[in-house]
């Protein structure tokens, strides 16, 4: 009868795995999700109130302010609140000081509800090298609409037309008109508005209520005449649906900058370069 064997293979341990037999085991991996995306838009309406509200009182205290520092001034110190209130500089200088402001409440704004960086959370999305291109769109979409207008009871003179006094008024309302006035606007309209009408109406729906809202508030530039007041629906359409084929708040921002510029080009020519307002301006 032969002896047992020395030595006896090891056995088996069905319940290590195979690959951790030699090392120590931990116990399960946690397996790490990813967190969930925010829906876009981030932001609600009561947000966009809050923007919209912020903007009036900012708009509102500066101009107090800027009437009060205009008044303390030796050439306007004769005139009255109500002519200053007129004013292309006291104006400008208000909005100009408020905007910026208000550019920053957006900023913070949309940063915290979306946790992402400005640009992407709003949708900014610069069109890059086709960047020229939108610019130039605008100038034909004002080349377009002016050509148009000729066909509508576009009153002889219009509010706003107060403001272009003289050529320094008419350099100030262009600076501003081409660079802070298009940022914020657009920002707030097809940045911030319309993709919540979207959500809630449609696409079609969001377009045309965000277009509305943006005429509405040039309504009082234009003394609510509604041949011009349509002129405006019409071009904020053209610029929303920009904004929803490109998915670029910049790209309708530049159509915005060079629909402006056409319309002050214009005017610099027909009033020889801002020296005889009076022609145009009635």
């Amino acid at each position: 009868m032969s002896s047992p064997p020395n030595t006896f293979p090891d056995p088996i341990d069905s319940g290590t795995p195979p690959n951790l037999r030699d090392e120590t085991y931990a116990g399960p991996v946690e397996v790490i999700t990813a967190p969930a995306q925010k829906s876009f838009p981030s932001w609600s309406a009561w947000d966009v109130l809050a923007i919209l509200v912020f903007t009036l009182v900012a708009i509102l205290i500066f101009t107090l302010a800027a009437l009060f520092i205009a008044r303390s001034l030796p050439p306007y110190r004769n005139a009255s609140f109500t002519d200053l209130a007129m004013s292309a500089e006291v104006v400008i200088g208000a909005q100009g000081a408020a905007y910026p402001v208000v550019l920053l409440f957006i900023f913070i704004l949309v940063r915290t509800r979306s946790g992402e960086p400005f640009g992407k959370g709003i949708r900014w999305n610069w069109p890059g090298m086709t960047a020229p291109a939108f610019v130039i769109g605008g100038v034909i979409l004002a080349l377009v609409i002016e050509s148009l207008a000729r066909f509508l009871p576009i009153p002889k003179s219009l509010p706003m037309d107060t403001y272009f006094r003289d050529a320094t008024s008419a350099y100030l309302m262009a600076a501003f008109g081409m660079t802070l006035a298009p940022l914020l606007e657009e920002l707030f309209f097809r940045g911030l508005l319309y993709p919540l009408l979207r959500r809630s109406f449609g696409l079609i729906a969001g377009v045309a209520f965000t277009a509305a809202a943006f005429a509405a508030i040039h309504g009082a530039q234009l003394g609510y005449a509604w041949a011009p007041v349509l002129s405006i629906f019409i071009v904020g359409v053209v610029f929303t649906v920009v904004r929803v084929r490109t998915n670029s708040v910049a790209a309708s921002f530049l159509m915005h900058c060079g629909y402006n510029f056409a319309l002050f080009a214009a005017l610099w020519v027909a009033s020889d370069h801002y020296r005889h307002l009076e022609k145009v301006t009635g």
